[in-house]
C-alpha cells in the first residue's frame, strides 16, 4: 500500500498524541534540567538583586521606572537569553535524540501523516520548555520591579511575551533540527547574532527576527517602555502564531522527504 495511503490510516489527532507521548518524557533528561534550571534559578536571584538595589540606594522609585526595570529586566534577561536558549535545546533535540536511538523509527512506521508527527514532536518540546523559561521570567521581571503595585500587567506582559516566544522558538528549531547538521551550534548562532542584534540593525532586520514581535508584546500587554515599541499586541500575536504554524509545515514537508532508518 502507497506510504500516502498509510498515512491517512490514523486521524490526525490521534497520531499527533501518539507522537507527544512517545517523545515528550524522553526530550527531558536529568542534565538538560539541571543546567536550564539552574540559568532560570539565576535570573530569578539576580531579579531580586536588581529590585533590592532599585530601593536601598536612598530615594522612593517611582512605579513606572521599577516596572520599566522589571520590563527591561524580563526582555534583556527572559526573552533575549532564557526563551530561545531553552527552546533551542529542547526543539533541537526532539526529533534529533529521538533518531538516534530509533524512536523517530517507531513512530514512522505508523500510518500517520508526517503533520502529526510535526505537531506532536513540537508540542513535546513546548512542553518541557515552557514552564523552564516562562516562570523564572516572569517571576525574575516581578522581583526586578520589587513586586511594586501595579506589576499585574508586567507578570502578564511577561508571561504572554515568554509563552508565544517560547513556542515560535520551539517550532523553529524542530524545523531546524530536521534540516541542519550539528542544529545547535546554528541555533546558537542565530539566537546569538541575529536575535540578539537584531532590535538594533534597523527596521527591515526586525520584521525578519521574532525578537521584535516578542519584545512588542512585552511593551504593549505591560504597557511599559524598554526602548522598542513597533508592533501592536494583535500583530505580534498573529506573527508568532504564523511563524510556528509555517514552521511545522515546513518541518513536515521535510519529514516526507527524510530517510529514516
Amino acid at each position: 500500500m502507497p506510504q500516502s495511503a498509510l498515512a491517512r490510516s490514523v486521524p490526525a489527532i490521534r497520531g499527533a498524541v501518539l507522537t507527544y507521548q512517545a517523545l515528550v518524557r524522553q526530550v527531558v533528561t536529568p542534565g538538560k534540567l539541571l543546567a536550564l534550571g539552574a540559568l532560570g534559578v539565576l535570573m530569578v536571584l539576580v531579579g531580586w538583586l536588581v529590585g533590592v538595589e532599585a530601593t536601598s540606594d536612598g530615594g522612593t522609585p517611582l512605579a513606572t521606572d521599577l516596572l520599566n526595570d522589571g520590563a527591561t529586566f524580563a526582555d534583556g534577561f527572559g526573552l533575549v537569553v532564557l526563551v530561545p536558549v531553552v527552546s533551542l535545546v529542547f526543539g533541537c533535540s526532539v526529533l534529533g535524540e529521538a533518531r538516534e536511538d530509533s524512536t523517530l523509527v517507531y513512530l514512522w512506521l505508523r500510518p500517520m501523516s508526517r503533520a502529526s508527527l510535526a505537531v506532536g514532536a513540537a508540542a513535546a518540546a513546548a512542553t518541557a520548555a515552557l514552564p523552564l523559561a516562562v516562570i523564572p521570567t516572569v517571576l525574575g521581571g516581578w522581583l526586578a520591579a520589587d513586586r511594586v503595585a501595579g506589576s499585574a500587567d508586567l507578570m502578564l506582559g511577561a508571561f504572554a511575551a515568554a509563552a508565544l516566544g517560547t513556542l515560535a522558538y520551539t517550532s523553529l528549531f524542530v524545523l531546524v533540527g530536521l534540516l541542519l547538521r550539528k542544529p545547535i551550534m546554528w541555533g546558537l548562532g542565530y539566537v546569538l547574532l541575529w536575535e540578539g542584534l537584531a532590535v538594533g540593525l534597523g527596521d527591515f532586520a526586525v520584521r525578519l527576527s521574532l525578537r521584535g514581535y516578542i519584545k512588542s508584546l512585552l511593551n504593549r500587554l505591560a504597557e511599559v517602555n524598554t526602548g522598542f515599541d513597533a508592533y501592536t499586541a494583535e500583530t505580534s500575536l498573529l506573527v508568532l502564531a504564523g511563524v510556528s504554524v509555517v514552521c511545522l509545515g515546513l518541518a513536515a514537508m521535510r519529514l516526507n522527504r527524510l530517510d529514516v532508518a
